[in-house]
């Protein structure tokens, strides 16, 4: 998984730890997602990024997710894959913050 913080994206980072990732892959398993293209008024706070390879004789199989962190709120997120809008509740999205290291 690879993910970028701030408005220019600046620094790229990798998370390979397995627990991580999969406790990242579970608080996305709760975003309620909607079919909706939408703009947002301010540039994301971060892009992750999942890497997938089922099969090492194919090529690795990429998601791609822009994500706006809202104080006191709800967080939203973008899958640039499925074209998609998805909401996460607060308490969600605390534990997303927290598992993703912030460099």
């Amino acid at each position: 998984m690879d993910y970028q913080i701030g408005e220019d994206h600046s620094g790229e980072h990798i998370i390979t730890e397995e627990d991580r990732v999969q406790t990242i892959a579970s608080i996305f398993g709760k975003v309620k997602w909607e079919n909706a293209k939408v703009e947002m008024s301010r540039k994301e706070d971060m892009l992750l990024i999942f890497f997938y390879q089922n099969d090492l004789n194919e090529p690795e199989r990429l998601e791609e997710y822009k994500i706006w962190f809202n104080k006191g709120m709800f967080t939203e997120i973008i899958d640039l894959n499925k074209n998609r809008y998805g909401k996460l509740d607060e308490s969600d999205a605390v534990k997303l913050r927290e598992a993703i290291p912030n460099k």
